[in-house]
């Protein structure tokens, strides 16, 4: 059997199909493919190298800086979208732009038609260096700057001891490859010609809003009794009890991101119900209380058109995201703490959902 005939077509964690070739992790979920054609990862592979964080006034979350002119972060880095003054910033400025990158286990991952192209490889000893570039634009806010935007070329390297395999994409943050670089810069007028006279000012680039959910918080639900869930559920938006809707909790792609999705239960009371109901009690499904402050509430029908609106708000501020990041990144932003919806008869057999983004909102009750 060849090793094409052994290479799964879909990710063994997450279903995403598999890029041909041979490749070592999958870029949806970061979790390696593990078939016997895959690179071998290096031996005692370093922990995700944490770089500096900043707060930038698009997302609520720290947010990582992955390489650029400056060494050290600054909250005054203006991302695109949100520069307000009538001239473009200058060499005492810093603007933030963004690496077409996606989240993945312990880093980000980039790939080759979603932002990036290779640029070649070159041996470095017993490595070799594999080189992807990007292009991306830093703009101001609408009617500001003079008009002008800032076309900016990044490069990415990838370090492998496997020579001779091409290279489809990259994982940034598990190993030392890094920072990121800039290329070229230049400003660029409303009819796309260069502005040469212009200086540039100091440019940062980021990694995507990253909001933390579900497996990256180290919770666990409560395990609480009648009464003291009653208590600690007080002022949620979600009454009742909830069951899993895969019958056990874990972390899944939801119309708004990573989220455990929940059905609600009907409850009688141990007195109401039959006796053979109670002696059955330890075959039910695990009952939980929800505990939901700011959700956000629609029809399950009328989020693809909301999404499309959050995706063009993440595009005016420079941020390129895919759906679920999108999502992601747009709920943090506006406070909501999980999701509810209605109508959802047809996906989930129920006609009201609930979406949790974090595992300390539920109480698991005692039977």
């Amino acid at each position: 059997m060849n090793i094409e005939q052994r290479r799964p077509k879909f990710c063994p964690h997450c279903g995403t199909p598999l890029p041909p070739g041979a490749p070592r992790f999958c870029v949806e979920c970061g979790a390696p493919t593990g078939y016997e054609g895959a690179d071998e990862p290096e031996a005692h592979e370093p922990a995700a190298s944490t770089g500096p964080t900043v707060r930038l006034p698009n997302a609520r979350v720290e947010q990582q800086v992955v390489g650029g002119t400056v060494r050290l972060p600054s909250s005054g880095a203006v991302p695109p979208g949100l520069w307000d003054r009538d001239a473009p910033p200058g060499p005492a400025d810093i603007v933030a732009l963004y690496a077409p990158l996606r989240a993945v286990s312990k880093g980000w991952s980039g790939q080759i038609g979603r932002g990036w192209h290779t640029a070649g490889s070159a041996t470095e000893g017993d490595t070799t260096v594999f080189l992807f570039r990007a292009a991306v634009v830093w703009f101001p806010a609408e009617g500001c700057g003079a008009g002008l935007q800032l076309a900016v070329e990044i490069e990415a390297s990838s370090h492998s001891s496997a020579e001779g395999r091409e290279r489809r994409g990259f994982r940034f943050g598990l190993r030392r490859d890094g920072p990121m670089r800039v290329i070229s810069a230049e400003w660029r007028d409303a009819a796309d010609d260069p502005v040469v006279a212009q200086p540039l000012p100091q440019i940062q680039l980021m990694a995507p809003p990253r909001v933390p959910r579900l497996r990256d918080l180290a919770e666990q639900p409560e395990l609480l009794d009648a009464r003291a869930a009653a208590e600690w559920v007080s002022g949620s938006q979600a009454t009742g009890a909830y069951r899993s809707y895969y019958g056990q909790l874990y972390q899944e792609h939801t119309p708004v991101g990573r989220g455990c999705t929940l059905i609600p239960l009907s409850e009688p009371s141990p007195s109401e119900r039959p006796w053979w109901r109670r002696l059955l009690a330890g075959q039910q499904p695990e009952r939980f209380r929800v505990r939901l402050e700011q959700p956000f509430t629609c029809q399950l029908d009328d989020w693809p058109g909301q999404l499309g609106r959050i995706r063009e708000q993440a595009r005016a501020l420079g941020l390129d995201l895919d759906p679920a990041t999108a999502a992601e990144w747009w709920l943090d932003r506006n406070g909501h703490d999980g999701a509810i919806f209605t109508g959802a008869q047809g996906r989930y057999g129920a006609e009201r959902v609930v979406i949790i983004f974090r595992y300390s909102q539920l109480a698991k009750l005692r039977d």
